[in-house]
C-alpha cells in the first residue's frame, strides 16, 4: 500500500488537541422532563441528558462544543412547542466537580 502524504488541512486538524465538553443545566416542568430527555436521545450525539434534580425539573445536557448552537436551536424550539417554562440556568463549562454535585 502506498503510503500518501496527509494534506496540510487534515494535518493542522490532528495537531489541535481535543475541545472539552459542555454542559448546559436547564429547568423544566418536572412533568415533561421524560420527553425532553427522550428528544435529547432522538438527537443522537449531539447531547446526553442526565438527571440532576427529578423533582426540580432540572437536566444536565452534556455536550461538545461543536453541537452547543445545535443544542440550543432544539431548547428553543421545545421552548416554544411543548415546554415555555423551559430555562437555561447555567453553563458549567467542562467543570466536573460542579457537575456532579
Amino acid at each position: 500500500m502506498d503510503n500518501l502524504p496527509l494534506s496540510n488541512y487534515l494535518v493542522s486538524r490532528l495537531s489541535e488537541f481535543p475541545r472539552k465538553s459542555v454542559n448546559v443545566v436547564i429547568k423544566c416542568d418536572p412533568q415533561k422532563m421524560n420527553f425532553i430527555s427522550m428528544v435529547m436521545n432522538g438527537y443522537d450525539r449531539i447531547t446526553l441528558p442526565r438527571t440532576r434534580h427529578g423533582k426540580e425539573g432540572i437536566l444536565d445536557l452534556l455536550t461538545s462544543p461543536d453541537f452547543i448552537e445545535d443544542l440550543y436551536l432544539i431548547l428553543e424550539d421545545i421552548k416554544k412547542n411543548y415546554d415555555p417554562s423551559l430555562e437555561i440556568i447555567g453553563e458549567l463549562g467542562d467543570d466536573w466537580l460542579v457537575a456532579v454535585t
